[in-house]
C-alpha cells in the first residue's frame, strides 16, 4: 500500500475537495495521510483519514490566515530538515499540495525530490486561459506572492536554498521553473470552462471532488432540519438556499451585508409569496439573531450538503465549491459576486445556462424577485445543469493521474 501526503491550507472551500480526492484514493488501495496547521487537522481529525499537525507556534488555533502571505519560518523549518524524520517514518509515494501553497511545494520539493501534485480548488483569477496553461497561472501567482515586501525574507533564504542545491538562479523565473515538475488537479470538468483552455500533458480534470464525509455539516441535527424543510415543500412552497460563505464578511462586508437585507426585502414581493428561503448568513448572523419570519429562516450556518437536496433555487457569491455542490444536483444559481475568482466564475454559469449572474451594484428587491421567478420556470436551465453534471461525473471517472501518484 501506498502513502500519499496532503498539504492543505486552512480555508473551508480548499480542504473539502481533497477529502474528495482523498477518498478516491483510498478507494484504489493507497493510504492517505495529511499533513496541516491546527485549523487544518483539527478538521481532518472528523475524517477517517490518519494526520500529523505541523507549524503550530507560527498558526495558532484561531488566527486569521492571510491570503499570499509566505511565513519565512515555514520554509525555513522546511529547509533544516525538520521533516527529515517524519519522511523517512512515512515514506510517501508522493505529495498533494493545495495551489495555494505553491511556495511551501517548491521548498519541499526541492528538499525532499518528491512527486508533487498542486490541487486547483478553483481556477485562477484572470480568466484568459488560451494564452496561459496553469503551470503558467501558477508561476505568476508565485512571483507576485514571492515580490511582495512581507514576503521577500522568505523569498530570499529559498533562493540560498536553491543555489546550494546546485540550482542555476539568475532571476524569479529560474526558480519558478521547478513547478514545470509538477502535475496539476482541477476539481472541475473542462465543460465548465468557457474560454478555449490551453492543456499541457500535467493537466488533470478530474470531476468535482465533493467528499462523502460531510465534516462541516457533521454537527447538525439534520433529520430535524429534513422534516422542517419537508413540512415546507409539502405547503407548496418552493425552497430558496442563500449563501454568501465563509469570506464575505472578509471580501466585502458590506456589499455582504447589502445583498442579505436585499434578499430579505425581495421576498415581501407579490412574486415570491409562494418561496420559502432559507439563508446562511455566516460571521454576519449577529445582525439578524432576532430576525423571525416563516417564509425567511435565518442561520449562522446550514448544513449545505443537506440543504441542497431539497433546494429548488440558490443565491450564491460564486465561490466553486457551492457551484460544484449546485451542478451536481441540478440546482439554477443566482450569483451575486463578491470578490476573487467569483466574478469569472459568474461569468460561467451565465454563459453555460447554468443560472444568472447579478452585479451587487445594481441589485434591487423587485429585480432579484423577477429573476428568481424567470429562473425557477427556465427548462433549459434544468437541461444544461443536466448536462453539465454528466460533464463532471464523466470527469470524475478520469483516473489517469492516478498512475503517476
Amino acid at each position: 500500500m501506498k502513502e500519499i501526503l496532503i498539504f492543505t491550507d486552512p480555508f473551508k472551500g480548499n480542504i473539502i475537495p481533497t477529502i474528495g480526492i482523498g477518498e478516491q484514493l483510498t478507494e484504489m488501495g493507497n493510504n492517505i495521510h495529511y499533513i496541516g496547521v491546527p485549523d487544518v487537522t483539527d478538521n481532518i481529525a472528523k475524517t477517517s483519514f490518519s494526520y500529523t499537525t505541523i507549524f503550530e507556534e507560527y498558526y495558532p488555533r484561531g488566527m486569521k490566515h492571510e491570503s499570499g502571505k509566505v511565513d519565512v519560518n515555514v520554509i525555513a523549518s522546511i529547509i533544516k530538515g525538520d521533516f527529515d524524520e517524519f519522511m523517512k517514518d512515512h515514506n510517501p509515494s508522493a505529495i498533494i499540495f493545495t495551489a495555494y501553497n505553491p511556495i511551501e511545494a517548491i521548498t519541499f520539493y526541492i528538499k525532499y525530490q518528491i512527486k508533487t501534485f498542486l490541487v486547483y480548488c478553483h481556477f485562477p483569477m484572470g480568466n484568459d486561459f488560451s494564452k496561459n496553461s496553469f503551470t503558467d497561472k501558477v508561476k505568476e501567482w508565485s512571483v507576485d506572492m514571492l515580490m511582495k515586501n512581507n514576503n521577500i525574507e522568505a523569498a530570499n533564504i529559498l533562493i540560498d536554498f536553491l543555489i546550494k542545491q546546485g540550482y542555476k538562479i539568475t532571476s524569479l523565473r529560474d526558480l519558478i521553473s521547478i513547478f514545470d515538475h509538477f502535475q496539476n488537479l482541477m476539481t472541475s470538468s473542462k465543460d465548465f470552462l468557457i474560454e478555449e483552455a490551453t492543456e499541457r500533458d500535467n493537466d488533470f480534470y478530474i470531476g468535482p471532488c465533493i467528499p462523502q464525509q460531510d465534516i462541516f455539516g457533521s454537527h447538525y441535527d439534520t433529520s430535524g432540519f429534513k422534516k422542517d424543510i419537508l413540512k415546507k415543500r409539502e405547503t407548496g412552497r418552493n425552497i430558496i438556499y442563500c449563501s454568501l460563505g465563509s469570506w464575505a464578511d472578509q471580501i466585502d462586508k458590506n456589499k455582504a451585508q447589502t445583498i442579505i437585507d436585499t434578499v430579505i426585502n425581495a421576498m415581501e414581493q407579490s412574486l415570491l409569496e409562494n418561496y420559502v428561503i432559507y439563508i446562511s448568513a455566516g460571521n454576519l448572523y449577529e445582525n439578524y439573531a432576532n430576525y423571525s419570519s416563516d417564509r425567511v429562516i435565518i442561520h449562522k450556518w446550514l448544513p449545505q450538503v443537506t440543504i441542497l437536496e431539497y433546494t429548488d433555487i440558490a443565491i450564491l457569491h460564486g465561490g466553486m465549491g457551492g457551484i460544484k455542490e449546485c451542478v451536481m444536483n441540478e440546482i439554477p444559481m443566482i450569483v451575486i459576486p463578491l470578490g476573487l475568482d467569483q466574478f469569472e466564475n459568474a461569468d460561467r454559469i451565465e454563459k453555460n445556462g447554468l443560472g444568472a449572474k447579478i452585479n451587487a451594484h445594481s441589485l434591487n428587491m423587485k429585480d432579484l424577485a423577477s429573476i428568481i421567478n424567470e429562473t425557477q420556470n427556465d427548462k433549459n436551465m434544468r437541461l444544461n445543469l443536466t448536462k453539465m453534471k454528466s460533464s463532471f461525473e464523466q470527469a470524475s471517472k478520469n483516473t489517469s493521474y492516478m498512475t503517476l501518484l
